[in-house]
């Protein structure tokens, strides 16, 4: 109101322009108390959603180390095994042992049943599983493996057809972690990978250091890729 409208004003017009003016100021304190209310709420809310923000990410954290630890875990107890394939179906399950023997045999060292603590057909039937009782013969075989090469005749004449491959036997999840390297190393996101000594190894580039994988979260944190699919 300005100073000439309240001078014509009458008193009882006076007190009722004051009434709404007391009003409107009574709505604002409630509004500013409400306001500040909801600020108050809101910063609880934001410091308790940090919390469980921190929480979150230390639980994934050791929900990854735990992973990691049981594959680990779950790869080494295959330190001493050897995939085998193709196995002709024509060689029985009770000749499979021997046969496997008399072929590895051909690598060089002789081997004999004697030598090996278990040996079977996966679901996969052309892939045998052969379990050594002695890590340093399991490791000979493996690493001069490529002397079956021209051996093919003679593996033939053994029953197989062949050609035969002798493999690092990798459980589930480290079959799917070094095929992923595999494809990160075709699409020359990474220089190199090869898997030795129970662990996925990775090369970024040429003169960097070697990098162990063993869990998916290796593979975010070294190369900065957040999705490996």
């Amino acid at each position: 109101l300005t100073r000439a409208q309240m001078e014509n004003m009458t008193k009882e017009e006076l007190i009722e322009e004051l009434s709404k003016t007391t009003d409107i100021s009574d709505k604002l304190d409630k509004l500013t108390v409400a306001f500040e209310d909801f600020t108050a709420k809101y910063n609880m809310m934001n410091s308790e959603l940090a919390v469980v923000k921190k929480v979150n990410s230390l639980l994934i954290n050791k929900i990854s180390t735990l992973e990691r630890n049981q594959l680990i875990s779950s790869q080494y107890h295959r330190r001493q095994m050897i995939e085998i394939n193709p196995i002709s179906p024509s060689i029985s399950d009770d000749n499979l042992e021997q046969s496997v023997c008399d072929a590895l045999s051909l690598i060089g060292s002789k081997i004999s049943p004697e030598n090996l603590q278990s040996c079977h057909r996966m679901k996969k039937a052309d892939t045998v599983i052969v379990l050594f009782k002695d890590r340093k013969l399991r490791n000979e075989v493996y690493f001069n493996r490529n002397n079956l090469k021209g051996k093919e005749a003679r593996l033939k004449e053994l029953g197989f057809s062949g050609k035969l491959y002798v493999n690092d036997l990798l459980c589930v999840e480290f079959q799917s972690l070094f095929y992923k390297c595999r494809q990160l190393k075709k699409s020359k996101k990474i220089f190199d990978t090869w898997f030795y000594n129970n662990k996925i190894n990775v090369k970024i580039n040429q003169d960097s250091n070697i990098i162990n994988i063993f869990h998916e979260k290796d593979l975010e944190k070294e190369l900065k890729i957040d999705n490996l699919d």
